[in-house]
């Protein structure tokens, strides 16, 4: 029978190490050693109840080793226990953790590319990244008919001085399906706060290419122009959504969301 106060003992052809020793064999923390083993990933070979010491043999160092090779991937405990109990197929999980890795890169170098577009004047009018305030509206649907943009105006702002709807913003058109002829559509919405029914929509952008320009309604079209161009110089895949928000003092913001 062992000595409760033995750190080390040899039993069978198995040296046996206390948490402690066995952490620093295995080069990790015990907090490290206490979530394994919580987690059934290397539970100690045994536990004295006298001291309270937890040991482990040397044949859980390869098994430690794998857990912090795994770790490294990026692999989750819950998959490397999988792996462990041999309920998963490590080459199927590895192959998994790659994919996942590039789709990452990508993000990451997506983002970055937006992030270095520095912001850039033109005729006085401001090109930058910038979200699309999230906001609930009301709404009219239409046929991209912009004739008839005035009357829809018209039609919200008596329904919410009918009905006592607080506005919240300024009029704004969203043109969605640009690359969908079939499906090509536009709203005429208004930003209210303490109102939602069927004829409400709530939206948000988290990223869009955006433009205050300054040139009035009737010359908007230039404001869609240097966006493009911006765009396209600058290699930002666009979506095919485009808001136009029109402004009391007779400026335009227009936004193109990005993909």
């Amino acid at each position: 029978m062992k000595d409760s106060n033995q750190m080390t003992w040899k039993e069978g052809d198995c040296v046996m190490y206390t948490r402690g020793q066995f952490a620093v064999m295995g080069n990790v923390g015990r907090k490290a050693l206490r979530l394994y083993h919580e987690e059934g990933l290397l539970v100690p070979v045994y536990i004295n109840d006298e001291n309270g010491y937890h040991y482990y043999d040397e044949s859980q160092l390869e098994i430690l080793e794998k857990i912090k090779r795994f770790r490294k991937l990026g692999l989750s405990l819950f998959e490397i226990k999988q792996i462990l109990d041999g309920k998963a197929d490590e080459n199927e999980i590895i192959e998994s953790k790659i994919s996942e890795t590039d789709s990452f890169l990508k993000e990451l170098k997506d983002y970055k590319a937006v992030s270095d577009i520095k912001p850039l004047e033109a005729n006085g009018d401001i090109i930058d990244i910038s979200a699309f305030d999230r906001c609930t509206c009301i709404y009219v649907p239409e046929n991209v008919e912009r004739e008839n943009l005035g009357m829809s105006v018209g039609k919200l702002y008596e329904k919410a001085a009918r009905e006592g709807i607080k506005i919240t913003g300024d009029h704004f058109a969203l043109f969605d399906g640009l690359d969908r002829e079939e499906n090509f559509s536009m709203k005429t919405c208004l930003p209210v706060s303490n109102y939602k029914g069927d004829d409400t929509v709530e939206i948000f952008e988290d990223k869009c290419l955006h433009i205050s320009f300054t040139g009035g309604f009737s010359k908007v079209w230039q404001a869609h122009q240097m966006l493009q161009e911006y765009a396209l110089k600058s290699g930002i895949d666009l979506a095919d959504r485009i808001y136009e928000v029109y402004n009391k003092d007779m400026s335009v913001d227009v936004y193109y969301v990005i993909s």
